[in-house]
């Protein structure tokens, strides 16, 4: 018997995201395992203490989201990102670090990093991003997104042509929070919206300035000057 495309579709959507986690310390591990085991929607199918674990996993387990911590034994998480998107382009990599550094950020990001949570965020803040990773989103934790923010600013130009993109308050609003490093909750409660409103408003946003992610309508935003 020969599944429909809907059908395949409805299987995997109702399947739940397989995790791998990565990172040199027991009981980091074992913290993330709990959180993780709390949302019926995730599932851990491996776990790894060091860059080499991680290759290794991926290829075996092919999970929907890695958590990789970066300063590691063997082979450092920044690594593993390089080497893992390259072979295996459809995982999508979420670093849970303790470093909140900007130039840790840039380099997990350029190697390929979907996400930059710390290790202190809230367990359902780190739960949110890996359901907002799997989604294609990319999660940046407040905590270091100021500053990328401010490495972007100091490339700034002192005067910008405003771009001729029309923009609602609303719109404005959600931009102007998100470029502070506020998540979907926070903007939602700062402007007396509902969490799916602010993602409808995001998802506009992104198609007027075609930005892939949150993180590239951030940059964008900034560089054409609506946001200072």
């Amino acid at each position: 018997m020969t599944v429909s495309a809907e059908v395949s579709e409805l299987i995997d959507a109702l399947a739940p995201i397989e995790v791998i986690i990565v990172d040199d310390e027991k009981f980091v591990r074992g913290a993330l395992r709990t959180y993780l085991s709390q949302a019926t929607d995730l599932v851990v199918v491996g776990e790894g203490e060091n860059g080499v674990d991680a290759v290794r996993l991926a290829h075996e387990h092919h999970p929907d989201v890695m958590l990789i911590d970066i300063q590691m034994p063997v082979m450092d998480g920044i690594a593993a990102i390089r080497q893992i998107v390259a072979e295996l382009p459809e995982i999508r990599i979420l670093v849970v670090t303790g470093h909140i550094s900007d130039i840790y950020l840039k380099a997990a990001l350029i190697a390929g990093a979907s996400g930059y949570v710390v290790k202190d965020a809230e367990p359902g803040r780190i739960v949110s991003a890996v359901r907002e990773v799997n989604a294609g989103d990319c999660p940046i934790d407040p905590a270091v997104t100021h500053l990328l923010v401010a490495d972007v600013r100091k490339s700034l130009p002192a005067s910008r042509p405003k771009p001729a993109v029309e923009l609602s308050d609303r719109e404005e609003g959600v931009l102007k929070l998100l470029c502070e490093g506020h998540s979907n909750s926070e903007i939602a409660s700062a402007l007396y919206l509902s969490e799916s409103t602010v993602k409808y408003h995001l998802v506009r946003l992104g198609r007027k300035f075609e930005a892939r992610d949150r993180l590239q309508l951030v940059i964008t935003a900034l560089r054409t000057g609506l946001v200072d």
